[in-house]
């Protein structure tokens, strides 16, 4: 029955996965996904976990993990789109901020070039620093370009701010990347489930999880996930853009600064470590790829291939993701304390002007830490492992007679599933809750800025 299963459905596992390729690399995407990709696979004969069972569904697992491909790559579009928008935000703040510092220092610098280091008449640079202020900004160009250019950045920055402030509210789609990742992970446990027939998928399991993926669209409708398509949907055929001379004028310039915020992103905190030695062959080095990915997404699951595929590369992820955290916690906070720590020494040594950039740095560093929720999702990572090594090394003092009991099959699929899916429902809803904050502050920042009070570029 596999090998007839199997041929016939090739040709429809083909197509979805043209469509849609499976990213080994997709658990990278949340933080821009938070499940592990398979990097193993090997097939095994029924045995008695498959006894009895109803047969797999392929056409139906197929719509499943269609399904969940649209919802993990729009998720990972959002959450990129989300993280721009901060980092962006974060930049402009602080550099507002040096922008207010740098220009006075300027105004003197041009006030010096024109009346001489010899003058030492408090009126004569009072008149002359008024006649700059009553400058046009071409007319200043004229004499000094530089105080020009920090004069026309400084209104520019700050109304650019604004309105991004106001777009991200909006645009920024924070929330939609959390309730598709959310979607998305479920959409996976539920596939878990499904193949290893633990309850309620023992009996009727096709329907139990047509019923689920019924369950998991409501969940979105009339989210803010709706409030925008689907970039891809499912089945759509590669496109490219074809815009005018003014959608070009604005789409090339946002995508240089993309690029721009992204590079300066890796030249700043670029910190990653690359392995020493190749990395060995994986188990199911020896398939081809349409086996391996019938492996991966379609076959039933045995006890050892549960583990392999989902206990083992969850577990390992976590640790993985733990690392990356942890090393990113160490090296932000302890930029909070550099820059504090330079911003009261700058105020010892009479360059109480400078502290205002140290403080905005620091604010906005701790703006990252918290809307990315590093330290908390690093808490629960770690606590997830280690519920997941216990749940292991359980399994493993079990004898071969007790592996083959389906009662305790049913028991280590619950624990591991339960256990993935406490994590996630945790980061879930802390991430909801911090973007409301979020949100309320943006929003609550907006109100002075449109009224004659000054920005507070730190923010």
């Amino acid at each position: 029955m596999y090998r007839l299963l199997h041929a016939h459905s090739l040709l429809r596992i083909a197509v979805t996965t043209a469509a849609f390729p499976p990213d080994p690399n997709a658990p990278e995407n949340r933080g821009l996904s938070d499940s592990p990709s398979s990097s193993a696979a090997s097939s095994h004969p029924p045995d008695a976990h498959l006894a009895n069972s109803e047969t797999a569904n392929i056409a139906l697992l197929q719509s499943i993990w269609q399904r969940h491909d649209v919802l993990d790559s729009n998720a990972t579009s959002t959450q990129r789109r989300f993280f721009f928008l901060r980092r962006f935000l974060g930049y402009m703040g602080v550099l507002v901020v040096l922008l207010a510092v740098v220009q006075p220092l300027l105004m003197n610098q041009a006030i010096l070039q024109t009346l001489g280091a010899e003058s030492r008449d408090l009126a004569d640079w009072q008149v002359y620093h008024d006649e700059l202020q009553s400058l046009s900004l071409w007319a200043l160009w004229q004499r000094h370009k530089f105080l020009a250019i920090a004069n026309f950045l400084l209104i520019l920055f700050p109304i650019a701010v604004t309105g991004l402030r106001a777009f991200a509210v909006k645009f920024d789609r924070g929330n939609s990347w959390v309730l598709l990742r959310g979607s998305t992970e479920s959409l996976k446990m539920e596939t878990f489930y499904y193949r290893t027939r633990v309850s309620p998928y023992h009996e009727n399991r096709n329907q139990v999880l047509a019923e689920k993926l019924q369950l998991l669209s409501e969940r979105i409708k009339g989210s803010t996930v709706h409030q925008a398509a689907f970039n891809p949907y499912e089945g759509e055929l590669p496109k490219r853009l074809d815009l005018g001379l003014v959608w070009l004028g604005l789409h090339w310039p946002w995508v240089w600064i993309n690029r721009l915020v992204g590079q300066l992103w890796q030249v700043l905190f670029k910190y990653r470590e690359v392995p020493l030695d190749p990395p060995s062959a994986s188990a199911d080095a020896d398939l081809s790829p349409e086996d391996r990915l019938y492996q991966r997404r379609y076959a039933d699951l045995t006890p050892e291939t549960y583990l392999r595929y989902r206990l083992e590369e969850q577990f390992g992820w976590y640790r993985n993701k733990a690392q990356i955290y942890n090393r990113q916690y160490q090296i932000f906070q302890t930029g909070v304390y550099v820059f504090g720590g330079l911003g009261t020494f700058l105020a010892a040594t009479g360059l109480q002007n400078w502290v205002a950039v140290t403080a905005a740095t620091v604010g906005a560093l701790v703006n990252y830490l918290e809307y990315r929720r590093i330290e908390v999702t690093l808490i629960g990572y770690n606590q997830a492992a280690d519920a997941l090594y216990d749940i292991r090394a359980w399994w493993s003092s079990l004898s071969v007679t007790a592996q083959a009991n389906p009662d305790l099959f049913a028991k280590l699929v619950s624990a591991t599933e339960e256990t993935i899916r406490s994590e996630h429902s945790s980061w879930l809803q802390d991430m909801q809750d911090r973007l409301a904050n979020l949100y309320e502050s943006t929003e609550a920042k907006a109100k002075p800025e449109t009224s004659d009070q000054p920005e507070n570029p730190a923010e």
